[in-house]
């Protein structure tokens, strides 16, 4: 079984065929398929999908977007703490830093991704990390680690992780590690000259899980499409290769790494 950690299934772009996407997800093999949310009315959004019935697993996150900080309202911020809490949420996110859109409000970005931090430790659940910024430039990933260990001192409880649509740069991988993160690998590991087989080539499997970013960032041979939780298999069959193992193993340690960071999906918090 896979498992595609992070996935919009909630967005316009699947409304006219979800049913469709499901099932091409699962005779991919997809099992369970984690929904992060980027605003305080998405959140909504994943609790709709995560009580479905039939199919892959889907399964909520709350948190807020680097890029909506802007637009966030005290009363969302009130909300989303509160909401984080719920049961159904099995992870703090998706939150982090984004340099790369526009400059304007990082100061408010910080502060949200300090934030969920704190959440993240509050509630024993994952914090999933956003983490994009202008070509050349590691400022963006400087920070996201400044603030996380920021959080770490400064609040009681664990903080742990997985950097989504990692892609470096190449010092990256070893700081996440070191933070006790895992790396979130998709479309992108599947691009020529895209640097990703390169920056995660010492990262064991076992710090590694799968995602598509859908409708984002579909892989290779569907690049430029719309990307959707079927393809995680590709991500799979790219890692396979590059490891020099079968697919079957990149699924099995992919999954399980997924549910040790995660939780079950009884709802079961991992140990």
């Amino acid at each position: 079984m896979l498992i595609d950690t992070h996935c919009h299934l909630y967005l316009d772009r699947f409304h006219s065929d979800l049913d469709a996407v499901l099932d091409r997800a699962q005779a991919a093999g997809v099992g369970e398929i984690y929904l992060p949310a980027v605003d305080r009315a998405s959140v909504d959004d994943t609790f709709r999908l995560a009580d479905r019935t039939g199919g892959p697993d889907l399964r909520a996150m709350a948190g807020l977007h680097p890029s909506y900080v802007q637009d966030a309202t005290d009363e969302d911020h009130r909300q989303l703490a509160e909401l984080v809490r719920d049961d159904r949420v099995i992870a703090v996110g998706e939150t982090g830093l984004d340099y790369y859109w526009t400059r304007d409000h990082v100061d408010a970005q910080r502060e949200s991704l300090r934030r969920h931090a704190r959440w993240a430790m509050e509630t024993d659940k994952p914090i999933v990390i956003h983490n994009r910024d202008v070509k050349g430039s590691d400022e963006c990933a400087q920070d996201i680690l400044g603030l996380l260990r920021e959080a770490r001192q400064q609040h009681e409880g664990t903080l742990r992780g997985v950097f989504h649509c990692f892609s470096g740069p190449d010092w990256l991988a070893g700081e996440v590690l070191d933070l006790g993160f895992y790396l979130g690998l998709g479309g992108t590991l599947t691009f020529k000259n895209g640097g990703v087989p390169a920056a995660i080539a010492d990262v064991p499997m076992e710090r590694i899980v799968l995602e598509t970013d859908a409708p984002y960032l579909a892989p290779t041979p569907n690049r430029g499409k719309r990307n959707e939780p079927a393809y995680v298999l590709l991500v799979a069959e790219r890692m396979a290769e590059l490891r020099g193992v079968a697919v079957e193993a990149i699924a099995e340690q992919t999954t399980a790494n997924a549910r040790d960071l995660f939780g079950r999906t009884d709802g079961t918090p991992s140990t």
